[in-house]
């Protein structure tokens, strides 16, 4: 495993650089891309954010117009490298990064635990409450100016990523990162309205659909929601709306085990998202199925259908945690 020294050197040496995060961004993915890549710019680099997307509605304000762009408009032979941001396997980035590995470095920087060291560099750092405070600390490092529309990309990775700083993962380094960002006058009351008080009408009602099939068991310490291709057609609603929802079934007392079970409008199988508590690890639950994630915050993708799927994750369930 890289350093984060290394990582720091490869990057202070590249003058082009390629930024890019996993697929089917959520708040750290889109707001670590932005930030670094805005940071790179004051530093005086030559810096291109490639396949973010599709964006989440709730993020978008942070976007300026041309800032992201398609790999098919991309030189990559001018590249010196591709930075990939809070992708725990090269499965989960954009279809390029696997393109133009082995022509151009790739860099690989996360704090999931199951990260697959996919990158020529990888700084993972599974303490870390996001790739927004990982970069903070890099831009320490390289003594990067965090400008004030770097910051408030960061700051909308932090959050999101610990639930506005009530998840288990917020740390005193995660407030210090924080701290640093406020310094700069970002507005974090219209960032937070933004994120969590301009909620489209059709969102609002994907989250009344799952509610309506919420399940529990194990004596009320697993819950459960649902969502169908066919929920996402009739509300007229992409896989982006959804993306709040398994802290559905996390808010009902009692539930150590929340599951949020959904399929997708452009892909086959259905997507498994889980969140625990104390002592069930998420992610090593998700290595079952080949997925990964955190030990409160993990996924996974199973091959089967909604209804087929429901059964054979409730029963890996209870096998695993509660069969004693």
């Amino acid at each position: 495993m890289n350093t984060p020294t290394d990582v720091t050197a490869a990057i202070r040496s590249a003058n082009t650089l390629i930024v890019t995060a996993h697929i089917r961004p959520d708040g750290d993915a889109v707001g670590s891309a932005l930030g670094l890549h805005r940071m790179l710019l004051a530093a005086g680099k030559s810096s291109t954010v490639v396949d973010l997307g599709p964006i989440p509605e709730r993020y978008q304000f942070l976007i300026s117009d041309g800032e992201c762009r398609s790999a098919d408009s991309v030189d990559f032979g001018t590249a010196d490298c591709i930075i990939a941001l809070d992708a725990g396997a090269i499965e989960r980035t954009p279809e390029f990064v696997a393109e133009q590995k082995g022509k151009v470095p790739v860099i690989n920087i996360d704090h999931h635990k199951s990260n697959t060291s996919f990158g020529d560099l990888n700084w993972i750092d599974e303490t870390a409450s996001s790739v927004g405070e990982m970069l903070c600390m890099l831009a320490a490092t390289m003594d990067l100016t965090i400008t004030a529309d770097a910051a408030e990309a960061l700051w909308v990775a932090i959050a999101t990523d610990t639930g506005r700083f009530s998840y288990s993962n917020t740390s005193p380094r995660t407030m210090q990162a924080a701290s640093g960002l406020l310094q700069t006058d970002i507005d974090i009351a219209a960032i937070n309205h933004a994120i969590y008080n301009a909620m489209p009408l059709r969102q609002l009602q994907l989250q009344g659909r799952a509610l309506q099939r919420l399940t529990t068991h194990e004596g009320g310490r697993v819950a459960m929601v649902t969502l169908s291709r066919d929920d996402y057609v009739e509300l007229g609603c992409t896989s982006a709306d959804a993306e709040d929802i398994v802290n559905l079934p996390r808010s009902l007392e009692g539930v150590n085990v929340a599951i949020f079970l959904y399929e997708l409008l452009d892909e086959p199988g259905t997507k498994v998202s889980l969140r625990t508590s104390e002592p069930y690890d998420a992610a090593e639950f998700c290595r079952l199925f080949d997925g990964g994630g955190h030990a409160r915050a993990a996924g996974c993708s199973l091959p089967g259908t909604l209804d087929s799927t429901i059964s054979q994750v409730l029963e890996r369930v209870h096998a695993h945690w509660f069969s004693e």
